[in-house]
This record gives C-alpha cells, sequence and structure tokens, in this order.
C-alpha cells in the first residue's frame, strides 16, 4: 500500500511538470517566499502534521491526496529517518504549463536528518499553494 500512494505521489508530480517547460522564475514569484513556504511544508511533515500539510494543497491536489493517504505514504519514512538536522541545500526554479501558460515555482530542497538525508520537491502555484510534492 504504501508504494501504490508513493507512486501515486510521483505520478501526481510527473503529470504536473510533464506539460511544462522551464523557465526562470515568474517575477510574480520571490525566491525566498518560496523557499520559506517550501520549507513550511517540510517542517509540517517532520511534525506529522498531514492535515496541516493537506491545508496547503490547491484543491486539485486536495481531491486527489487525502490526509490519510499522505500518512501512510511518508509516515514510515519520516520515522525512520530520526530527528531533523538541517537544510543542507535549496534551488528554486520557474516553470509555465503549456496547456494554460500559467507560471508555477519549483522548490528543491535537500535535509539532512539523524539517520538519512531527504530531498523534497515542492511546486507551487501563484497563490503558494502545494500543487506538487514529492519524496525522496
Amino acid at each position: 500500500m504504501k508504494k501504490a500512494i508513493a507512486g501515486i505521489l510521483s505520478l501526481i508530480l510527473m503529470f504536473s511538470l510533464t506539460a511544462c517547460s522551464a523557465n526562470k522564475l515568474a517575477e510574480s514569484f520571490s525566491e525566498d517566499e518560496v523557499t520559506a513556504k517550501a520549507k513550511e511544508v517540510i517542517e509540517l511533515l517532520n511534525q506529522q502534521d498531514y492535515d496541516g500539510t493537506i491545508a496547503m494543497f490547491g484543491n486539485n491536489l486536495k481531491a486527489q491526496l487525502s490526509s490519510e493517504q499522505l500518512k501512510t505514504a511518508l509516515d514510515s519514512s519520516i520515522n525512520q529517518s530520526g530527528e531533523f538536522k538541517e537544510y543542507s541545500s535549496s534551488a528554486v526554479a520557474g516553470q509555465k504549463d503549456k496547456n494554460t501558460g500559467e507560471d508555477f515555482a519549483v522548490s528543491v530542497i535537500t535535509c539532512k536528518y539523524e539517520n538519512s538525508n531527504h530531498t523534497f520537491t515542492i511546486s507551487f502555484n501563484q497563490e503558494l499553494e502545494v500543487i506538487g510534492l514529492y519524496m525522496k
């Protein structure tokens, strides 16, 4: 079941990025704001606050993924990682949906934990709602 949920999360991210082309970050986004919002999502996940995480999702992602599904997909990985230590790297890039022309931002943040490292890829729409989430 966990692999199925992880697969769903991966497909959601890949689907959202498939119809897109890479760009510089659109002027409507601030790299600092995108990074701060991504760290907020990661902090909620580290606290295992899945309802809080879902509250940050855009409507399309909320319709595809429940709090319970998110918990099932990520809970054991987060527990096995141990205590969060630090953010070790981050990058922000812009994307544009070829179908709608809508700009969105993608934040990639690598985190060090007591027992492992994880890289989070989090996509945001213009309202800084999460529209894609992947943890590796």
